[in-house]
Formats: structure tokens, sequence, C-alpha cells
């Protein structure tokens, strides 16, 4: 299924979330099973193709047709070694705390809580850097639409793929420590 022709839209790097939006409830209201002469086999495909255009990974490797180089960008690797050593930080720290018995445990781990907290919230804003540059990459990428470089276009899309992924699990971290 090429979730562009699904819902109509152009094969484009760059695409909005408002765009994909509306193509979607559009079609999603004529194919909805409930709907006369609606499919349900249809309606889902609809759903899978929106999943794929919404996250900027995945576009980009429908376009490419190629599958993840499975190697670390060189961007990814910079932020690599201080995310997974901050992950397992917390992890380690959210179980100590959460096997801590009495007070004194819990206020033991108070300072390297906070001091987690902090390095979590930094890293996440050097994230946030990253994706906006990374969109940026985008918009120059879909400037010279079609004209591409396939390699380019897969960096991106690993790129786009590390630094999401790490995005939610520093997020989880951050929540988890907020909610003690």
């Amino acid at each position: 299924m090429d979730p562009f022709d699904r819902l109509g839209l152009p094969r484009r790097p760059l695409l909005y979330n408002e765009e994909i939006g509306t193509a979607y409830r559009k079609l999603a209201g004529e194919h909805h099973p409930d709907q006369n002469g609606g499919e349900a086999f249809q309606f889902k495909e609809l759903g899978e193709a929106q999943m794929i255009l919404l996250d900027p990974a995945k576009r980009l490797r429908a376009l490419s047709g190629i599958a993840s180089s499975g190697s670390l960008p060189p961007a990814a690797a910079a932020y690599f070694p201080a995310i997974a050593t901050l992950i397992q930080q917390a992890d380690s720290l959210l179980e100590k705390r959460s096997l801590a018995s009495n007070d004194l445990g819990r206020a033991l781990l108070a300072a390297p809580l906070k001091m987690l907290a902090r390095d979590l919230e930094a890293i996440c804003s050097q994230l946030d850097d990253w994706l906006a540059q990374l969109n940026q990459e985008l918009v120059l990428l879909d400037s010279q639409w079609p004209r591409h470089d396939p390699v380019t276009l897969n960096l991106l899309a690993d790129s786009f793929s590390y630094a999401s992924r790490w995005q939610n699990q520093l997020r989880e971290r951050k929540l988890a420590l907020d909610s003690l």
C-alpha cells in the first residue's frame, strides 16, 4: 500500500499534520464500515496510511522504499552516550526509589534524583534543538523535491527515528521522576 496514494496526497517529504488529518477524515467518513458502502479493510488501510505519513521517519522511508540502514547517523552518535547513560541512571534511581522502605532511604535519593531531573531536562532541550534542525533539513529537502539523494533521504529518516525514540524514552523517565 502506498500511503500517499491511499490518502490522495502528493509524494513529498514535507506534509503538514493538518493536511494529512483533513485527507484522512474525508476518506474515513466515506469508507467507515458503519457507512453505506463502507469497508473495514479500506478503513483500516486509511488509518495505517495516516500513521505512516504523520511520522517523518516513516514518511521518508515510504518515499525511498528502502529500509533503515541500521547504522547510527553521525549526529545521533554524538547524543548516544549521554542519552544511554541518563536512561540507565534514571532506571537505576527510580528502582532504588521504589525499593526505599523508609523516609531516610528516600531522602538520601532526593539529591541524585534532582540532579538527574536537571540532566534529563538539559538533554531533552538538546534533542528538541536537533529535531528543529532535522525539520529544517526536511523543509530544504522538500524545496528541492523531486531531486534528492537517496542516501541523504535515508540518513534523515534514521535521524528522525532515533531522535523521536529517544525523546519518548527520556520523557517517560522525566514523567516518572515528576510523579515522585
